[in-house]
């Protein structure tokens, strides 16, 4: 394990041993400016030398793997587990926002036009700029710890059409369903027989509509597959609940995403070294000979194609969750108050250690029996008293981060939480 340092003016020096960091802070010319990862800030002059130090990231949808080298050795490496509630965060917002104004304001104009926001160019959806900031802010935390002298990014290319197609090729990319057909609704209507597929005309309901069995807010498409054809009778009458639909969702859904991070990424300006997937394989299997995660392909990418390094046995777990908590009541008609915002000097996903374990804070009650859970929110326990023998570790950020090492004893990767935390803070085996 490395203890990363910064120096007066914060800017990053190349990171130490523990035992060098132990003497620094009781000498008094260092102090703790982060347990996790643990770091230190210098209280005297540096010369600021430094040595090259390249980082790899690979991007995702769903998890984002990063990491340093610099000499043969990895410095860093992080596995960033992205948000994917935001869409149902903003449903139900929506939701809360217009049952108030059917109670409040009855007879305000409607304002859903008035925002310039849903109406500007180049506006991405809510949920992709989530995704997006949490690649930046992890380019940006990597290099507040290391010096970091260049950048190499994995980004990925999908082939939609192979996806939901596996058989097609050659011309078939041409010559697809779609072809002489105006719009994907006329082929629907066209392949239905302009026959409604519930009623099969028995409505005598001559208006048809085109509907998505699986709904654009459920992670439904745009695709033939998920649209069928239907009289505005038995249209109405879905709506109404009187019957239901099945269908399968999206299998397009992430590829789709990497393709637009893909683009925002290179617009960004952000100056990097763009590697493949084939290559990054290559290496990690090859090369390197090391198992199938997020954090090793981000390994893999910082590496030559001839290049062997010494790996570090723990890696940084990472989670992106909402920056506030505000949900105040709870139950079928909220008749259950629920504390908000600090309770005994602790809030919701605050890193705490006490007698049965570290984790993070996951429920809170007034009588100071909270439970806490990992960073993945499974449960460590339902019930400890906060009031004794608890230390808080780190306050809640957007960014939950814990420590873990690794164990290869199996062919898949396994992690178990690091050891015990001394009075300063620092992780020790």
């Amino acid at each position: 394990m490395l203890v990363f340092i910064i120096n007066q003016t914060k800017k990053p020096l190349m990171p130490c041993k523990p035992s060098k960091a132990r003497k620094l802070l009781q000498a008094g010319k260092a102090k703790v400016v982060r347990n996790t990862p643990f770091t230190i800030k210098l209280l005297f002059g540096s010369s600021g030398y430094t040595q090259p130090v390249i980082a790899g990231m690979d991007t995702g949808s769903k998890v984002v793997g990063c990491a340093a080298i610099a000499n043969g050795k990895v410095l860093y490496q992080s596995e960033i587990y992205l948000r994917e509630n935001v869409l149902k965060k903003m449903e139900q917002r929506k939701m809360y926002r217009r049952t108030r104004r059917g109670r409040k304001t009855r007879y305000r104009p409607a304002r859903f036009d008035n925002r310039g926001n849903s109406t500007k160019g180049g506006r991405l959806a809510p949920s992709i700029r989530s995704k997006l900031e949490a690649h930046f802010r992890e380019k940006r935390f990597v290099e507040s710890l290391l010096p970091v002298t260049g950048w190499k990014v994995e980004l990925a290319s999908f082939d939609i059409h192979k996806i939901t197609n596996p058989e097609v090729s050659g011309v078939g990319y041409q010559e697809g369903n779609l072809k002489g057909f105006y719009n994907v609704k006329a082929y629907v209507l066209d392949r239905d027989g302009y026959t409604c597929q519930h009623c099969m005309g028995k409505s005598k309901d001559f208006r048809l509509h085109c509907h998505h069995i699986v709904f654009r807010s459920q992670k439904g498409t745009d695709t033939p597959e998920n649209l069928i054809t239907l009289c505005e009778t038995c249209h109405k009458a879905l709506h109404n609940g009187e019957f239901q639909l099945s269908g399968n969702k999206s299998k397009t859904k992430h590829a789709t995403e990497i393709g637009i991070l893909k683009s925002q990424i290179r617009k960004s300006g952000w100056n990097f070294a763009e590697t493949l997937g084939y290559e990054t394989k290559y290496r990690r299997e090859q090369v390197l000979k090391l198992l199938k995660t997020h954090y090793f392909d981000a390994v893999a990418i910082c590496c030559r194609d001839d290049q062997k390094v010494e790996v570090e046995d723990s890696v940084f777990l990472k989670r992106n969750v909402p920056a506030g908590d505000y949900q105040q009541r709870r139950g079928k008609r909220s008749e259950k108050k629920m504390p908000t915002g600090k309770l005994f000097g602790l809030r919701k996903f605050d890193q705490v250690k006490t007698e049965k374990g570290i984790g993070f804070i996951r429920g809170k009650r007034s009588s100071g029996y909270f439970s806490i859970s990992d960073i993945f929110g499974n449960k460590i326990s339902d019930s400890v008293n906060v009031k004794k023998k608890c230390r808080r570790l780190s306050a809640r950020s957007t960014t939950l981060v814990q420590m873990v090492q690794m164990t290869h004893s199996s062919p898949t990767c396994h992690f178990r939480q690091a050891g015990n935390v001394e009075e300063g803070g620092l992780l020790l085996r």
